[in-house]
């Protein structure tokens, strides 16, 4: 993946055989390239009123799998310790939603939902014939453990631009021992997965639909690191783009100096930090990953599905840094995503930060959206991010994903 100005880009190819095609057809596309254009050139005032380009809803707390990478429910996640003290798992309320889409609909951004498990909040269908109602495009994050019997209505309401997959498997038993039940045992996530994006491709033949595009989201781990070519053989004629991410984590050295210093910068002390402290990265092979990209850029060309590793890193030196030098930002040195993108957490509260959500600038349970977008705790807070980045943002999927 290369950048631009320290931004991520799209690969070429994808933006050829999809983005383009899809902005001829569709109006609403043409209005999202604008928004990236501002992003890669327009300057940035923390100060300045602007508008809202993606607004990134975590619908919901629960979620029905137990998967290792996940820094709300894995390892150390910062729910499952929720769950654990016998606290209530929030979600948000659809009515309040509905007045934050009615608010902002003349800025047209892009919504982002995530849980959580999404397909777990009772109004998923009711949300997205809202936001057709207003012409507005969003797209879904979900482990597709629970998402057959919604899709086909999702999809009919012409609101879905984008369809993120959980793939982390290689097959049968790889994916569904990565990817458990909340209760225990071994589920049948691979074969749920890969039924959704049988039944979503046919339902655009059907329908002679270019919208939702479908795109497996793979978590480079110590599981699946050897197994990545055979990973993406499995979406060649399914998906549109294929990411590979490596996994935003971070190590007890960086989370004490991350704690002294939000405290310092920001007058409070941060604790979701706490979730992304893994042990599923630690034995990530840097040279036969290296191998495993390269192999996978050859056997994908002329083919469907596009890959795509973000950050942009490659080879075996810069693996190798990723995973030993966390100092190191992988040429992303400023975060970009908070002119952008809103986060909005299930109670409610607006953080600027999707991985980090300790900062609140508001609740949308008691003020208007843009008396926190454009309000002076937001501006607050890009101010102080203008100086410098904090000891975790340098494995955080909104400062490199972006």
């Amino acid at each position: 993946m290369t950048k631009l100005n320290g931004k991520a880009l799209l690969p070429g190819r994808f933006v050829t055989n999809w983005v383009i095609p899809a902005a001829i057809t569709d109006p609403q596309t043409p209005r999202m390239a604008l928004q990236q254009i501002r992003k890669y050139f327009f300057p940035k005032n923390p100060d300045k009123d602007v508008p809202v380009g993606q607004i990134s809803l975590r619908v919901n707390e629960a979620c029905n799998l137990r998967c290792g990478s996940c820094g709300q429910w894995g390892e150390n996640g910062h729910l499952r310790k929720k769950l654990e003290r016998g606290e209530k798992l929030g979600q948000l309320d659809f009515d309040v939603v509905k007045r934050v889409i009615f608010e902002t609909r003349r800025d047209k951004p892009f919504y982002y939902v995530w849980g959580g498990e999404p397909t777990m909040w009772r109004p998923l269908v009711p949300f997205f014939e809202e936001l057709a109602k207003h012409k507005l495009r969003g797209s879904i994050v979900t482990n597709a453990q629970d998402l057959d019997r919604v899709i086909e209505d999702i999809i009919a309401t012409g609101a879905l631009s984008i369809l993120f997959l959980s793939l982390d498997g290689w097959d049968s038993e790889s994916q569904n021992v990565m990817r458990a039940p909340a209760g225990g045992g071994v589920s049948d996530n691979f074969e749920r997965t890969m039924a959704v994006m049988e039944k979503v491709k046919e339902i655009k033949a059907r329908k002679k639909l270019k919208f939702p595009m479908v795109i497996p989201i793979t978590v480079i781990s110590n599981s699946n690191y050897a197994r990545l070519t055979e990973i993406h053989k499995l979406v060649f004629d399914k998906a549109q783009l294929h990411p590979y991410y490596f996994g935003w984590f971070i190590t007890p050295q960086r989370a004490e100096m991350h704690e002294k210093i939000f405290e310092t910068r920001f007058g409070c002390k941060p604790k979701n930090y706490e979730g992304y402290l893994k042990s599923c990265f630690n034995d990530v092979d840097p040279k036969v990953t290296a191998e495993q990209i390269k192999e996978i850029k050859t056997m994908s060309k002329g083919k469907v599905c596009i890959p795509q590793f973000i950050p942009g890193i490659e080879t075996e030196k810069e693996i190798r840094r990723y995973y030993s030098d966390h100092s190191w930002h992988c040429g992303y040195p400023k975060c970009e995503s908070i002119y952008y993108v809103a986060e909005v957490s299930p109670d409610g509260r607006v953080t600027p930060c999707r991985d980090y959500q300790d900062f609140t600038a508001g609740n949308i349970n008691e003020q208007g959206f843009y008396d926190i977008w454009n309000g002076e705790e937001f501006k607050r807070f890009r101010r102080e991010m203008k100086k410098g980045l904090m000891p975790v943002c340098t494995r955080c999927c909104g400062l490199q994903g972006f």
